[in-house]
């Protein structure tokens, strides 16, 4: 049972709910002791979860988007501290892929709970940063690129498909050339996504079924045409069941651990929703290197369940 919980919120997430009276109304009956620390530039979630963990707390809960989740997964790396996802973001699609509520007060609940369940998550690096879902490059990351902070406030989860219809604009096809845990390999494409987790967002809906967060390997998919780049498309989905280093005519699949990306020319790269530049780009896999809270078994009870206690 967790007694101590460190909260990092990014105040530029949510909507304007009162995030610190639901935050209490689930961890003080709990007779959990909690604090918060608030985010105002990018590193400020890392260094808070490293401060954290050497406070010796025993869950920090990171409050925002998927950007903030992965800084603080990031410090958390290698440490048996947990990470608890209080989703407040615009997509959330590492809290979707593990089944962790968009609802405040149930996410609250899951950092509150006793017998939550830690899953191990794969994260990826590249030099010094580090990412938890996906890098993507070409098309993919020019529809981030386009897709502007006023946008998601405005539009949410579709601000990225209005992002993407600029992106078409500028995007084209591009010679990639692939080192896969060793074997060269070569195709025209006009994007590459290395996922680490098959979520687009929406429950129930993935790139692939097939794609594990917790597998040791990343999902590298070259896709050719449009159809490929479509939100949980059919044939990504159909590249990936043919196994790896298998593909269609739209989207050829490979599973590697160490993945080095170069393209001719050179094109934008982004990870996690955050720009990391241009081409040529190094990825390796660090296997199970967070862990991260998620849902009781519906069998569990713990007794200090806050929505328990209070019924």
């Amino acid at each position: 049972m967790p007694s101590r919980i460190h909260v990092i919120v990014n105040p530029a997430a949510g909507r304007g709910a009162p995030i610190l009276h639901i935050l209490n109304s689930v961890f003080r009956p709990s007779g959990i002791i909690w604090d918060v620390s608030v985010t105002l530039r990018s590193g400020d979630a890392a260094r808070f979860a490293t401060r954290a963990v050497s406070a010796g707390v025993d869950v920090v809960a990171a409050y925002g988007g998927d950007g903030t989740v992965m800084e603080v997964a990031g410090s958390l790396a290698g440490t048996p501290t947990p990470l608890a996802i209080l989703p407040g973001g615009t997509a959330n699609l590492m809290a979707t892929e593990l089944g962790i509520p968009r609802n405040l007060t149930s996410a609250a609940r899951i950092a509150a709970r006793e017998d939550s369940v830690p899953r191990v998550v794969d994260l990826g690096t590249a030099g010094d940063r580090r990412f938890m879902l996906r890098v993507g490059v070409g098309f993919e990351a020019r529809k981030v690129e386009a897709t502007s902070r006023e946008m998601k406030e405005r539009f949410g989860v579709l601000a990225y498909s209005l992002g993407a219809l600029q992106a078409l604009r500028t995007s084209g096809p591009a010679r990639f050339r692939f080192s896969l845990d060793g074997q060269e390999e070569e195709c025209d494409a006009i994007a590459c996504v290395v996922d680490n987790a098959g979520s687009i967002g929406i429950p129930g809906l993935s790139h692939s079924p097939l794609v594990s967060v917790s597998d040791g390997f990343f999902d590298v998919f070259a896709l050719r045409d449009l159809h490929g780049l479509l939100p949980g498309s059919p044939t990504r989905r159909a590249a990936a069941a043919q196994g790896p280093r298998a593909g269609t005519e739209i989207a050829q699949h490979w599973r590697a651990r160490h993945i080095t990306i170069v393209t001719d020319p050179p094109l934008p790269v982004q990870a996690d929703g955050e720009m990391w530049g241009t081409t040529p780009i190094s990825i390796d896999v660090l296997p199970g290197a967070v862990r991260v809270l998620t849902k009781p078994s519906p069998q569990a009870v713990s007794v200090r369940d806050p929505a328990r206690t209070s019924a």
